[in-house]
């Protein structure tokens, strides 16, 4: 008996001993798992912090720290979990609820996201971070008004917080602000000036705003980032077009091209630049790499017809441009240049058939109008001439050479005060050849 009672004490020892241990083996664990989950071993770092909790499940230091390490290695809904259970246990652990709310970012479940933030609010009102956070939240939500005034709030706490400007700027472009998010772009760029998004972003503000200069400056500073971005040599290449620097333009496209070579709108728009240029064969050699890589683009058919045409090759032309139609039957430009070409080859009854068409799928495509009217006239049809330069000229302010043919045209019906009136305002508008109308038919004008 006595040796039963004592194997007995002898056993309650040991069970009393294991569970004044337990605590111990699970801080071990603890400040291993934590020193590598500083040191970046974040799976290490999971597998340490969870024997660790196995010994002590209600070990909150562990439970955080194997949290943030799910976290870092994108673990998201075991990360979430351990959140969870760590708040059941302390409700008012900032770090807790901060973390939940971090997470719900990344599994893209906003509202919870924004209500864990308003939480931790409530613990510490000056974070500048929570307030950045709650307002990207809030900004995803298009809750534009409140994402606002978060950031602002955010920045105030920490004017040099690079992120806490950029999403502001997102949010100001969001509510038409596109003065103000340009200025947060450049505020974000100067405190962090390797935020490529911050750049593509103020790009798009800036393209809205015309500011090409400024577009083309800040895809000098991606590219420095990122030299084999192709696509920034191609925008660049783009915005160079528009500023007419076609010698730089090509050089960016010959660039996009050498990345990838079978990028058919680079082609497309080196041809572009080339045909700027008045290098029809060569605009037209890129024209035609861009068809082999994709057959079915209807602006590349387009633009190796216009080509053609300052080539003088006005069937070949017109092939091309036929098939551009056949790819889309309401490409108004085309039936355009198609009535272009007709009409230099002097077909004009054609020509007009496409003008027609040119306004019947763009009734305020007003060079068709005038065109329309320059083969009208040319038939000696002057009164439904006039009626098209009428038209043109109410809606297209200040070409001369309109007034001089609707002048022609006007002098043709007998009206020699409307064509002498035109004639004088085409010379005006600096057409010489208006004077040479006025010694003829103007005597006023002798």
């Amino acid at each position: 008996m006595k040796k039963l009672i004592v194997i007995f004490s002898l056993f309650l020892l040991l069970v009393v001993a294991f569970f004044i241990v337990k605590p111990k083996i699970s801080n071990n664990y603890y400040f291993k798992g934590k020193q590598n989950s500083d040191s970046l071993n974040y799976e290490l770092a999971v597998d340490l912090l969870s024997r660790s909790i196995k010994f002590n499940k209600k070990n909150t230091q562990a439970l955080l720290a194997r949290a943030n390490a799910y976290y870092q290695i994108n673990n998201f809904d075991k990360a979430l979990n351990d959140y969870n259970n760590l708040l059941e246990l302390d409700n008012k652990s900032f770090e807790g609820i901060f973390g939940k709310g971090l997470t719900l970012i990344k599994l893209e479940d906003y509202l919870s996201a924004t209500e864990s933030f308003e939480t931790a609010l409530k613990i510490d009102k000056n974070n500048s971070d929570l307030y950045y956070f709650l307002g990207y939240s809030k900004s995803v939500l298009n809750n534009n008004e409140a994402a606002l005034t978060n950031l602002n709030i955010s920045i105030d706490l920490d004017s040099d917080f690079a992120d806490a400007y950029h999403q502001r700027g997102i949010v100001k472009a969001n509510m038409g602000d596109l003065e103000g998010s340009i200025a947060d772009f450049n505020a974000a760029l100067k405190l962090d000036e390797d935020n490529l998004d911050a750049y593509q972003r103020r790009v798009k503000y800036r393209i809205g705003k015309a500011d090409y200069n400024g577009a083309i400056e800040d895809y000098n500073s991606i590219i420095a980032l990122d030299s084999e971005n192709q696509d920034a040599y191609y925008q660049r290449g783009y915005f160079k077009l528009q500023i007419k620097d076609f010698l730089g333009a090509i050089k960016d496209f010959d660039k996009a091209v050498e990345i990838n070579s079978k990028d058919a709108k680079s082609y497309i728009k080196r041809g572009n630049a080339k045909f700027a240029l008045k290098e029809y064969d060569e605009a037209i050699k890129d024209y035609d790499n861009a068809q082999k890589i994709n057959s079915k683009d209807e602006e590349t058919f387009y633009r190796k017809g216009t080509a053609l045409i300052y080539k003088s090759e006005f069937i070949e032309a017109i092939k091309c441009f036929n098939i551009a139609i056949s790819l889309k039957k309401d490409y108004y430009e085309v039936y355009y240049i198609r009535g272009v070409a007709n009409a230099m080859r002097n077909k004009y009854e054609l020509s007009i058939k496409d003008f027609e068409l040119a306004i019947k799928y763009n009734a305020k495509f007003y060079d068709a109008y005038l065109g329309r009217a320059t083969s009208l006239g040319v038939l000696e049809k002057h009164e439904l001439a006039i009626k098209d330069y009428n038209i043109y000229i109410n809606n297209v302010k200040n070409n001369g050479s309109a007034y001089l043919n609707r002048g022609v045209s006007r002098i043709n019906v007998d009206d020699f005060e409307g064509g002498c009136a035109d004639f004088s305002k085409a010379l005006s508008l600096g057409i010489e050849q208006a004077q040479d109308m006025l010694n003829i038919y103007c005597k006023s004008s002798n």
